[in-house]
C-alpha cells in the first residue's frame, strides 16, 4: 500500500516529565511514597521532547486505544500474573 516504506510514530502525544510519570507508576503499583532522585547530570539531555502521531492520523487515520493510566494498569497486570507463574530457580 501507499504507506508501504514510511515512517510512523504511535503516540498518544501526551507530554509527561518523569517526575510525573513515577507518580503515576506508584499510583498504579500502590507505591504513592516513590520519590525519583534527579540529578540532573546527563550531557546534551533533550530538556522537552514527545512523538507526534500527526502523520499516522492523516495517512492511516490511527488514534491510541488507550489513555497511558490505562495502558500502564494494563501493563503491570500482565507482569504481576506473568511473575506469579514464574518458577524461582533454586540455589
Amino acid at each position: 500500500g501507499e504507506a508501504g516504506g514510511q515512517a510512523y510514530n504511535f503516540s498518544n502525544e501526551i507530554q509527561m516529565n518523569v517526575r510525573e510519570l513515577v507518580t503515576l507508576l506508584g499510583e498504579l503499583v500502590g507505591r504513592a511514597d516513590l520519590e525519583p532522585i534527579v540529578q540532573s547530570n546527563a550531557p546534551n539531555e533533550i530538556p522537552h521532547q514527545y512523538l507526534s502521531a500527526e502523520k499516522a492520523r492523516g495517512d492511516l487515520g490511527w488514534k491510541a486505544s488507550y489513555s497511558l493510566r490505562d495502558a500502564l494498569a494494563e501493563t503491570i497486570d500482565w507482569y504481576r500474573a506473568y511473575f506469579q507463574t514464574q518458577t524461582v530457580p533454586t540455589v
